[in-house]
């Protein structure tokens, strides 16, 4: 009986976690949003080397995030449409019914994406990086005082990063989200930030993808924590 009952239960998450996989196949999206904020605790340590990228047209957009920005949602796009099934539009497919932001993504709210839009699911992602050790007497990015971390580090340039992502979904029938899914990864170690933080964005240097020393490697790590929610 306890065998059978057990089984059942299998059974039961199984159909759900495939019926969560497959609510999305052959589904076409519409990003309406992409909020990537480096959160004032720690953007001086990125600022420092904002000179290693390239420079920006509009005067409200910057360096690191245009970049940094455009690289994620490659990443996150390619991986939810191999992963999950879906079939996201281009993020100009509206064209000039939406309005979009200073790094030319869509920048809507879900009310006003009903009203223009043309697809049956919205797409919103929110991501921010913070500093993983709060604000103290040393000021912001200040480290801990465990001496096994920061022997041999310049404390000025030095930071523990954390990655928060949301990913909000939305259909055509209301302005409620049928899903949000979140995620939050800390840096394994602290960074002490260099241009090898950046790979793969400032150059074609390869990162792994799976370690969370770099920018691009944290990213990684956030997505595929994500993924695994759907």
């Amino acid at each position: 009986m306890k065998n059978s009952l057990f089984a059942l239960i299998l059974l039961m998450i199984s159909t759900v976690a495939q019926a969560q996989t497959q609510r999305y196949q052959n589904r076409q999206l519409a990003l309406i949003s992409f909020n990537y904020t480096i959160s004032k605790d720690i953007k001086t340590n990125f600022d420092e080397f904002a000179h290693l990228f390239p420079e920006v047209d509009h005067k409200k957009a910057d360096r690191i995030i245009a970049v940094a920005k455009e690289f994620t949602w490659y990443i996150l796009k390619e991986r939810l449409e191999s992963e999950t099934g879906m079939y996201i539009l281009p993020i100009n497919s509206h064209g000039s019914s939406f309005k979009y932001d200073e790094y030319k993504f869509p920048n809507v709210n879900i009310n006003k994406a009903l009203k223009h839009g043309s697809t049956r699911y919205y797409l919103k992602v929110d991501l921010i990086i913070s500093s993983g050790i709060p604000k103290g007497e040393m000021g912001y990015g200040a480290m801990p005082t465990d001496d096994a971390i920061t022997e041999g580090m310049d404390l000025e340039s030095a930071c523990l990063p954390v990655m928060d992502m949301e990913i909000s979904i939305y259909n055509d029938k209301g302005i409620l989200p049928i899903q949000k899914i979140s995620g939050s990864i800390t840096a394994s170690t602290p960074w002490v930030m260099s241009k090898d933080t950046f790979k793969g964005l400032i150059n074609r240097e390869e990162y792994k993808k799976d370690e969370t020393d770099t920018l691009l490697g944290l990213t990684n790590v956030t997505i595929a924590k994500i993924l695994r929610q759907f």
